[in-house]
């Protein structure tokens, strides 16, 4: 059962992966498109007239896709005073608490997500822009990406309870 789970974990971590480098991929693709964008104005040759749109769109689904990916990576916003002033078994069940918290906030957004994407859909909503995505499959991104938070807490418990268990040997070893 655990090299099913191993297995799982690595293969959560190459999915997580490629919607970062998907993520990196837009922000250069908007790198290139807006000096573009800019250059055929200033030259009177016409515009991308979609281009901040696509922008803000962009941004949204990479800044909610990418944020499992940076939770691994753990290059997430944190604040690791309460964490770094603890003694060493503390902190790391801290970590687990507030891993199990993270789940179940997680969970509940993706819920709530769920809930106003399926409304969106419903109602067939679409922006007052330009360029018109539909409402629900911006808040399904969102809700996708709380689901795949929620995945990334339940591994970073597992991986934070093995890491305590190896300890726990170690010390009984003698080590």
């Amino acid at each position: 059962m655990r090299r099913q789970i191993d297995l799982l974990d690595a293969g959560f971590n190459r999915l997580l992966t490629f919607l970062a480098a998907l993520t990196a991929i837009s922000i250069g693709l908007i790198a290139a498109i807006i000096p573009l964008n800019l250059l055929l104005i200033k030259m009177q040759w016409g515009s991308i007239w979609w281009t901040y749109e696509a922008v803000e769109y962009i941004l949204y689904a990479g800044v909610f896709i990418a944020a499992p990916w940076a939770l691994r990576q753990g290059a997430h916003v944190r604040v690791d005073v309460a964490t770094s002033a603890l003694p060493r078994h503390l902190a790391a069940r801290l970590e687990q608490v507030l891993d199990v918290f993270g789940i179940g906030l997680c969970l509940l957004l993706c819920f709530y997500g769920v809930r106003a994407a399926i409304s969106e859909f419903e109602d067939g909503t679409l922006p007052d822009k330009d360029l018109r995505i539909a409402n629900w499959y911006m808040l399904s991104v969102f809700a996708l990406s709380f689901f795949l938070l929620a995945v990334e807490f339940l591994f970073r418990l597992r991986r934070a309870h093995a890491a305590a268990g190896e300890e726990d040997s170690v010390a009984e070893s003698g080590f």
